[in-house]
C-alpha cells in the first residue's frame, strides 16, 4: 500500500497502526498539501455490509462534533474496494504508550488529562453520541499534551431504540467496558464515565482493576467483583481522588456521576484542594541581598538612634548566666533523645512485628472469618456495606485483599466484601395492565417475564393481563420470572373457510366476503396448475375452521410454468364414480405432466359418489387414482 494514491488525492506514506477492523496510515493530501491520517477498512470486511455500516457510522458520528479534544474527520471515501476515512494527523503518542513508559502518572497530570477527556465526552453526549470504547489506546496526545479522543467506530446514538451489534456480539474492549456493556444491555452516557474511571485507575496505578484469561472472564469480573481500591496500590493517591474513581466505576449506573460535566467539576474541586495544600504552596522569604530603595532621611535618622527593642535584647543577653551555645547543645540533645525514642516505639509497633500468612476466608461466614484472621493476629475491615449475590449466603465473604496465601505483617488489615445474600424483591400487581406495560414495570424493577399463556376472555380486553404467578405482593429472588395469563379477548365464532381454489380472484373475493371474511394480502406467482388470475393458494386450508371475520391472504397465479414451451391443456375435466367397496373410501387423484407430480384432489367418499375435477396441465399428461392409499386406476389424458 505504501506509495499508493487514492482518488488521485491521498498518497499513502507509512503505516501508523492496526486495529481489529481497520489499518491506519499516514498520508499526504496532494490537493491541500498537508499530512493526514487515513483509516482504511481491512480487506476481509469490504464485502461485509455490517462492517461498512459501522465504518461509515464513525465518520458521521464525529462529523457532528467540533471540539479541540476530538480528532477531526476531513473526508470519507471509496476507491474500488478500498473504504477509508481521512482524519486529522495527530503528532505525538497515545495514553497507553505514555502509561507504559512512565509506569504510572502523577496525580495532577492524570487529573488534567481526565478533564480533557471529559470535555470531549461532554461534547459528544450533548450531540447524543455515546463513544462506547473509551480506553488509553483511543486517547491521542499531542506533543504539548493536548488530548484528542479518537475511534468512534462503535459509537451509538443515545436516542436510538436499538443498539449496534456486529454478528450479535458485544462490541467494546473487555478491560474497559462497563457492566451494562458486559451484559449486552442497553447503555447510556454513564457507560463512558465508567470506562474513563477504569482509564484513570490505570493512569494512577499502572494496573488494570480486572484481569482474566479471556474477555469473557474479564467481563464477568466487571459485573460481579469489586476492584482493589487504587490507594492500596499507590499510597500517593489522595482519598478524594480514590473516592472519585470508585464512584465513576460503580456497578450501578445510578451510583456514578450523572454527566461528564459533573465529573469534571469534581476534578476541578480536587485540583483546587491539592493546590491549596502546604506542599503545593510557594513560600516567599525576605532576601537580605535584595536590591531595595531606601529614603535618605530614614537612613540618617536611623544612624542617630538605637531601637528600644534592640537595646532591651542586648541587656537581657548580657544578664544571662548560661552561654547561648550551651542552650543549643541541651536543646539538640533532648531533641535527638525524643526522636530516637519515637522511632524505636514506631518501629516496634509497625515494623518489628511477625510476618504471617493470610488465611483464605473466601465464602466463609464473617464471624468465622474474623476468628481465622485473629488466629494469626490479623484483623478484617469491611470495604463497603456489601453487595447482593445470587449464590453466596448473607454475611459470607465475596472477596478479600490481600488474597489467601500471601505473607504480610500483622499490622496489615484484610479488606473484605460480604454478601447481602440473594436480592429479594416484591412482585408488583400486573393485573389489567397491557402486556407491554407489564414488561416495562417488570424491567424497571429488574424482573423479567416468564411464560405467557393466552386464553379467550369476555371480561378482560385483548392483550391485558388476567393473572400472574407468583402473585402480587409475594417476595421473590431477583432471577425469578413472572408467568402471565393474557387475554385474547372474547372467544370468536369459528366458521369453516370455503374452498375458492381455482376460482378467479373476483369470484373468490365475492365468495369470501359473502361468508363474512376479510381479504388480506394478495400476491402473485407462477404456478404448476393454475392459469393467470386463478386462486392458487389460501392462508388456511379450505374447510379449516377459523374465527369469523378473519383476514385471509390469497395467492393468485400469474401463469402456468411452461419451461419447454409445450402445449397447455386448459380446463381439463375428469369424471369419476367411486366403485363398490367399503363404506368409507379415501380418494386421491394425481396428475403427472411437464411440471411434475401433483395431487389435484383428495377426500373421503362412499361407493357410488360422483366426482368431477377440473384442472390445467402442460405437455403429455398422465393420471393416477388411489383408493385407500392403493393405486387402482391410471392412464393418459392427452398426448
Amino acid at each position: 500500500m505504501i506509495g499508493k494514491v487514492l482518488k488521485e488525492r491521498y498518497e499513502i506514506i507509512r503505516e501508523l497502526g492496526q486495529g481489529g477492523m481497520a489499518i491506519v496510515y499516514e498520508a499526504q493530501d496532494l490537493l491541500l498539501d498537508r499530512k493526514v491520517a487515513l483509516k482504511m477498512l481491512r480487506a476481509e470486511y469490504v464485502n461485509d455490509a455490517n462492517f461498512i455500516k459501522r465504518f461509515r457510522h464513525e465518520a458521521k458520528a464525529v462529523a457532528r462534533l467540533s471540539h479541540p479534544n476530538v480528532v477531526n474527520i476531513y473526508d470519507i471515501g471509496q476507491d474500488g474496494n478500498y473504504q477509508y476515512l481521512v482524519m486529522e494527523d495527530v503528532e505525538g503518542t497515545n495514553l497507553k504508550d505514555l502509561i507504559k513508559k512512565k509506569g504510572r502518572l502523577e496525580v495532577e497530570e492524570a487529573l488534567i488529562l481526565a478533564k480533557q477527556i471529559l470535555a470531549a465526552l461532554a461534547a459528544a453526549h450533548k450531540n447524543n453520541i455515546i463513544h462506547c470504547d473509551i480506553k488509553p489506546h483511543n486517547i491521542l496526545l499531542t506533543r504539548d499534551m493536548q488530548v484528542k479522543v479518537t475511534d468512534f467506530g462503535i459509537a451509538r446514538a443515545i436516542s436510538s431504540a436499538t443498539t449496534m451489534t456486529i454478528t450479535d456480539t458485544i462490541v467494546g474492549s473487555a478491560h474497559y467496558f462497563s457492566p451494562e456493556q458486559a451484559r449486552g444491555a442497553d447503555i447510556e452516557t454513564r457507560s463512558d464515565l465508567y470506562s474513563l474511571g477504569i482509564v484513570l485507575y490505570e493512569m494512577l496505578t499502572g494496573e488494570l482493576p480486572f484481569r482474566g484469561d479471556s474477555p469473557i472472564s474479564v467481563a464477568l469480573k466487571h459485573i460481579q467483583e469489586l476492584p482493589k481500591p487504587p490507594g492500596l496500590i499507590n499510597p500517593d493517591i489522595p482519598e478524594s481522588v480514590e473516592k472519585l474513581i470508585m464512584k465513576a466505576i460503580a456497578k450501578d449506573p445510578e451510583d456514578r456521576f450523572a454527566t461528564a460535566d459533573e465529573m469534571k467539576e469534581a476534578i476541578d474541586e480536587i485540583l483546587v484542594d491539592l493546590y491549596n495544600r502546604d506542599d503545593y504552596r510557594t513560600e516567599v522569604f525576605y532576601d537580605e541581598f535584595e536590591t531595595r530603595v531606601i529614603n535618605k532621611a530614614e537612613l540618617k535618622e536611623g544612624s542617630r538612634r538605637v531601637p528600644v527593642a534592640e537595646r532591651e535584647y542586648l541587656s537581657r543577653r548580657e544578664r544571662s548566666s548560661i552561654p547561648l551555645w550551651l542552650k543549643w547543645s541541651i536543646f539538640l540533645f533532648f531533641f535527638f533523645v525524643i526522636a530516637l525514642t519515637a522511632s524505636f516505639v514506631l518501629y516496634r509497633k509497625y515494623m518489628d512485628v511477625p510476618i504471617v500468612e493470610v488465611p483464605d476466608i473466601l465464602y466463609k461466614d464473617l464471624d468465622d472469618a474474623r476468628k481465622d484472621a485473629a488466629q494469626v493476629g490479623l484483623h478484617l475491615e469491611l470495604q463497603n456495606e456489601g453487595i447482593y449475590h445470587p449464590d453466596i449466603p448473607k454475611n459470607h465473604i465475596i472477596s478479600q485483599y490481600p488474597l489467601g496465601g500471601e505473607r504480610v505483617r500483622q499490622t496489615r488489615k484484610i479488606m473484605v466484601t460480604i454478601s447481602l445474600g440473594p436480592e429479594v424483591l416484591t412482585v408488583p400487581d400486573l393485573r389489567n395492565m397491557s402486556l407491554r406495560e407489564a414488561r416495562v414495570v417488570l424491567e424497571n424493577q429488574k424482573l423479567s417475564v416468564g411464560e405467557i399463556e393466552e386464553i379467550y376472555s369476555d371480561e378482560f380486553p385483548m392483550g391485558s393481563v388476567i393473572s400472574q404467578y407468583p402473585p402480587a405482593g409475594e417476595e421473590i429472588l431477583r432471577e425469578t420470572e413472572i408467568d402471565l395469563l393474557v387475554s385474547k379477548g372474547p372467544e370468536p365464532n369459528m366458521v369453516p373457510l370455503p374452498n375458492v381454489i381455482g376460482l378467479s380472484l373476483e369470484e373468490a373475493i365475492e365468495r369470501l366476503e359473502a361468508e363474512g371474511f376479510k381479504i388480506g394480502s394478495i400476491t402473485e406467482r407462477m404456478t404448476t396448475r393454475f392459469l393467470p388470475n386463478q386462486v392458487a393458494e389460501l392462508a388456511y386450508e379450505p374447510g379449516t375452521t377459523i374465527p369469523e371475520g378473519s383476514e385471509v391472504d390469497i395467492v393468485i397465479s400469474s401463469g402456468l410454468i411452461n419451461t419447454e414451451n409445450d402445449v397447455i391443456h386448459k380446463a381439463v375435466t375428469m369424471n369419476f364414480t367411486v366403485p363398490p367397496g367399503t363404506w368409507n373410501q379415501y380418494i386421491e387423484i394425481v396428475i403427472i405432466d411437464n411440471n411434475g407430480r401433483d395431487i389435484i384432489y383428495e377426500g373421503e367418499h362412499h361407493p357410488g359418489d360422483f366426482l368431477q375435477v377440473i384442472f390445467n396441465s402442460v405437455g403429455s399428461t398422465r393420471y393416477e387414482i388411489f383408493i385407500n392409499r392403493q393405486l387402482r386406476y391410471e392412464g393418459n389424458l392427452s398426448g
